[in-house]
């Protein structure tokens, strides 16, 4: 895969991005939280780059967005926190075609 092609959204890249910004400004949590929860499971990017991708500057590829979705999540999830999640790029389970055959989507 090339570097463009790990650039490109897969999904709605926007879609997902006010879908992140909502659970997270409705959580008790701020930004350099989740930061230190997506760097420590894999993140690659700095603080002011998730800063910027959260507010429409920067475009993120489809796998940081699901590990800033998934850090979101993660710590809402120890928190007890109850409400809106941050939705990921694809579906986790593959959806079944029409032959009841899990297909990738």
């Amino acid at each position: 895969m090339t570097r463009a092609e790990l650039w490109a959204a897969a999904g709605d890249e926007d879609e997902q991005r006010q879908g992140f910004r909502l659970a997270f400004e409705a959580a008790p949590l701020t930004l350099e939280q989740i930061w230190i929860r997506y760097f420590g499971i894999g993140g690659e990017s700095g603080l002011i780059e998730v800063d910027a991708y959260v507010y429409g500057v920067l475009s993120f590829p489809a796998r940081e967005r699901d590990l800033l979705a998934h850090a979101l999540n993660e710590t809402l999830n120890t928190l007890g926190v109850n409400g809106r999640r941050a939705s990921y790029s694809r579906a986790l389970r593959p959806r079944p075609d029409e032959s009841g055959r899990a297909t990738d989507q």
